[in-house]
């Protein structure tokens, strides 16, 4: 299937055979297997109905912004099923835009941009869905929002933390079995949206989030650890 421009469903594809694909696997590999390949076929829709790369990004981020909304206004029985729903179509949105600039030759500094910063804020309104949902669940006031909202600060730290210490060695080491097992937990944030799923457990969702940002930050101190150690 070739659209008018030329891009078809086998030239969107061979974005599997990027560096950041490989990258991707490398660092969040549920992310990788569960939303890459769906919006390789958003791509393709996309292309054919002339969307940009920083629509797609923008649209993520109005999603993102609306997912406290249904975590908060919409009725209890269904809010957690929506916000897991309009969470991993956020990441689908969020692997379509790269591999749509990557495959019609409009990658920019400002897209990038605008992806990193979009990436950001979605893990920060994510976090406070999944406390609100969990203070409506528990009947606990705002306690597990706050604790949420701490968990988004100790993730968006990590992120940064990373950025300045990060090795700079041109990419993420092989995974070996010494380091398995951390790959495979830093991994996993991609299925954060799951968490709205949890219902009665959703206070120990949130705890698990603001524990999982800790280590992540302690991963990113890793280069720094190793610097005062030579």
């Amino acid at each position: 299937m070739t659209v008018e421009n030329g891009y078809s469903l086998k030239d969107i594809f061979g974005d599997l055979k990027s560096a950041k694909f490989a990258e991707e696997v490398r660092g969040n590999w549920s992310t990788a297997l569960l939303c890459r390949v769906p919006g390789f076929f958003l791509v393709w829709g996309f292309v054919r109905l002339g969307v940009g790369a920083m629509a797609v990004s923008l649209a993520a981020l109005a999603l993102a912004m609306v997912l406290p909304v249904l975590a908060y206004g919409l009725p209890l029985a269904s809010a957690g099923i929506w916000v897991a729903v309009a969470g991993l179509v956020f990441q689908v949105l969020d692997c379509a835009d790269g591999t749509l600039a990557r495959v019609t030759g409009t990658t920019s500094r400002a897209g990038a941009d605008v992806d990193f910063l979009t990436d950001m804020a979605q893990w920060g309104f994510l976090y406070l869905a999944i406390g609100i949902l969990a203070d409506r669940t528990l009947d606990t006031g705002w306690g597990w929002t706050a604790v949420a909202c701490a968990a988004a600060w100790v993730r968006l730290m990590a992120r940064a933390t990373r950025d300045r210490l990060e090795d700079g060695d041109g990419g993420p080491p092989p995974v070996t079995p010494a380091n398995a097992v951390p790959v495979f937990l830093a991994g996993i944030s991609g299925l954060i949206p799951f968490l709205a799923l949890s219902g009665p457990w959703l206070g120990v969702a949130v705890t698990a989030l603001l524990v999982y940002a800790l280590l992540d930050v302690l991963e990113g101190l890793l280069p720094l650890f190793r610097a005062l150690r030579r």
